[in-house]
């Protein structure tokens, strides 16, 4: 019966890294990658990719809710729960 040393080394050798890299991320030396909290002190916060906000935000200012840009023109939509259509008009009040 022919032993693949090739690949019991190889699992060895990943074994061996990850236990080191938890090693290392542990002692501090390698970074942690996972959410962070962060809190503003009142100055911006200039933030970019994706953030995830589970709980109520207040914004001072204003804030555009272009309504064309996300759904389009004069959409459709059924309430789920009395079975009714609705619409979100997009109209320009300037007009």
């Amino acid at each position: 019966m022919e032993q693949h040393y090739q690949f019991l080394r190889t699992i060895l050798i990943l074994i061996t890294v990850g236990i080191y890299i938890l090693i290392l991320q542990n002692a501090g030396l390698v970074p942690q990658i996972r959410p962070m909290e962060v809190q503003s002190t009142g100055e911006g916060l200039l933030i970019r990719g994706e953030v995830d906000i589970p709980n109520t935000v207040f914004i001072k200012g204003v804030v555009d809710a272009n309504l064309e840009s996300i759904n389009g023109y004069n959409k459709f939509y059924k309430d789920p729960r009395t079975g009714e259509f609705y619409v979100i008009p997009v109209t320009d009040p300037y007009e």
